[in-house]
């Protein structure tokens, strides 16, 4: 079960680690840093730089904690030469 407490120490892990939420419907949300990331309560809201954004597709998705089901490391970059 993910708590408000797991997410909070997968945001302020040192060194960040981008991880992947996945919500009970199937759907999933990437945090690629910790300041694309908020939690408030039981709330996670999750931010993310979309081009040519309209008003029906928000820049900010609210997501019940319930509903999380799982979180996953997403992988680290490979370092440029």
């Amino acid at each position: 079960m993910i708590t408000s407490s797991r997410i909070r120490e997968y945001l302020q892990a040192t060194p960040f680690q981008s991880f992947r939420i996945f919500l009970s419907d199937g759907s999933y949300h990437d945090v690629p840093h910790p300041e694309f990331a908020w939690l408030v309560g039981s709330r996670v809201y999750v931010a993310w730089i979309v081009k040519d954004r309209g008003p029906e597709d928000p820049a900010v998705k609210e997501l019940a904690v319930l509903h999380i089901s799982r979180i996953e490391p997403l992988a680290k970059p490979k370092a440029r030469r």
